[in-house]
């Protein structure tokens, strides 16, 4: 047979060959909006608790009754509350524009019981102008947090929840209308058991209208329209497993669904994950007695790790002081948190490593691509096979003490029961204990383990509700106590931390 013959006849049998090894999974179950995506990649979220509360002696949960002329902050500068969280690497933040006491941070039309009859610039200012703007200055996205429950407006002989209904609506608009792109607007539930969901349902389509890129916190009777959901503690601890889904009976109960808050329900019927609320102090506003009392870096590190770490946002709260600006200790333990997790996750140990896996879909999803550092790349297996064992080779013995794995989470929850083993000598594989059947994967999925050492390492999909689809593998090693000390010493002195040149807070 002629050599072209030949060739024409091989490439007509390879062209014949099923495409569909090549194709990308198809999605499994619920997936995440656009607005979702968005929110997960932010991964860190800062809260400002900041108000009238401010200006009363440990107060957290103001009645209302607090005059506005005690809000005075002496020095507010919203521009250093973004360089705090540009040091810190936080992309996006929350201000209380209203808290439950009803005191407003911004000169609304509809109440007096706001900044213009504060003595602050003498009642015309506007903090929630300042704090957007500044927000737009450093590149950083801009949420709106609007109590639902009002303390003060409760005072009012004329209250009705129908008159309430109106009156927040209004405010709403304010917010959502003069003060440019709303990222994030959260809903509290605290106070708000009469606010029924046709109540929220009112307010929502002002939202959607207005700013329809707006992720929106809910609970309780808000939770119909929820993109993101409590996560059932203020401590910073999301649930182990913790998925995106969950039962929307848990976010409208949330005494009786504590569990469905903080893990999430694999067959849930609605895709809303969490969001992890925890202050740096103890107190959501802030109180000089707890000057002392800020969470250590080692601390921090911990909530990062149960937070993002555990497929949820990290929502942490900042509470400017009455200057009107965030404390030193504050702003230097955000920093040395975002240059410990740059520095341990920046060297994945496994690159470089040979990669084989017992489930390929094709070239395009090779399990080595879970090692690439690109965005869009990932390991898929082949539709109908949900368990594979990744084995990854490498030149040398490493130890590690961290893992951290990622799902294609744009696909849905596709993996539910997975596990990490290690081998010295190629033959006796070892398992991991903290890395032994676990279920959740999703946005990122942290794992500290005691020290071990190996030269191969083997992560196995167990089971799952579809092929797996893995973003990112990787094995890291932890910053011990003594280098997280030595972090400050690489801070410059600035005018956010008020630092001297070794680090210390002055």
């Amino acid at each position: 047979m002629n050599i072209k013959v030949l060739v024409a006849s091989a490439v007509a049998a390879f062209s014949s060959l099923p495409v569909i090894a090549q194709q990308a999974p198809a999605p499994c179950g619920l997936v995440p909006s656009a607005r979702q995506l968005e929110w997960y990649n932010r991964e860190m979220i800062a809260f400002f608790h900041f108000g009238i509360n401010t200006f009363e002696e440990y107060v957290n949960e103001g009645d209302g009754k607090a005059s506005t002329a005690i809000f005075n902050p002496t020095a507010l500068d919203c521009r250093q509350w973004m360089q705090t969280l540009k040091a810190a690497g936080i992309p996006a933040a929350i201000l209380t524009a209203k808290h439950a006491d009803g005191f407003c941070l911004w000169p609304s039309k509809y109440t007096d019981y706001s900044v213009k009859n504060a003595a602050w610039k003498n009642g015309k200012g506007d903090v929630v102008r300042e704090f957007v703007d500044a927000c737009e200055e450093y590149g950083l996205k801009a949420g709106i947090y609007l109590g639902p429950h009002d303390r003060h407006e409760h005072l009012s002989p004329l209250y009705t929840t129908e008159r309430y209904k109106e009156y927040y609506a209004h405010q709403l608009g304010e917010l959502m209308s003069d003060y440019g792109k709303i990222w994030e607007t959260w809903w509290d539930g605290a106070g708000a058991d009469e606010l029924t969901t046709p109540v929220y349902r009112h307010w929502y389509k002002i939202v959607r209208e207005k700013q329809p890129d707006c992720v929106i916190f809910g609970t309780k009777n808000s939770y119909p329209f929820a993109d993101v959901r409590w996560m059932g503690n203020e401590a910073g601890e999301a649930g182990d497993p913790c998925w995106a889904t969950t039962d929307s009976v848990a976010i409208r109960d949330e005494a009786q669904y504590y569990k469905g808050l903080n893990e999430g329900m694999l067959d849930g019927d609605a895709y809303i994950p969490a969001e992890t609320d925890v202050s740096i102090r103890p107190s959501w506003f802030y109180h000089a007695e707890e000057d002392s009392r800020v969470k250590s870096v080692r601390e921090l590190w911990d909530i990062y790790c149960t937070s993002v770490g555990r497929n949820s946002v990290l929502l942490l709260n900042f509470p400017p002081d009455r200057r009107g600006l965030i404390h030193s200790t504050d702003s230097l333990h955000a920093a040395l948190l975002k240059q410990g997790i740059d520095e341990t996750f920046s060297t994945n140990l496994l690159r470089g490593a040979k990669v084989k896996a017992t489930n390929v879909r094709g070239a395009k999803y090779s399990p080595e691509k879970m090692l690439d550092n690109e965005k869009n790349t990932y390991f898929a297996g082949k539709d109908g096979e949900v368990k594979a064992d990744i084995i990854f080779t490498l030149p040398k013995t490493i130890e590690f003490d961290c893992l951290m794995i990622e799902e294609v989470i744009e696909l849905g929850h596709r993996t539910t029961k997975w596990s990490v083993e290690y081998t010295v000598d190629g033959k006796n594989w070892i398992t991991i204990p903290e890395a032994t059947d676990k279920q959740a994967i999703g946005h990122k999925w942290i794992v500290r383990l005691a020290p071990v050492k190996a030269k191969q390492v083997r992560l196995r999909i167990q089971d799952g509700k579809a092929c797996p689809a893995i973003h990112t593998f990787g094995v890291y090693k932890l910053l011990n106590d003594a280098t997280i000390k030595n972090l400050g010493k690489c801070i410059d002195c600035t005018v956010v931390f008020r630092l001297c040149g070794c680090g210390a807070a002055v």
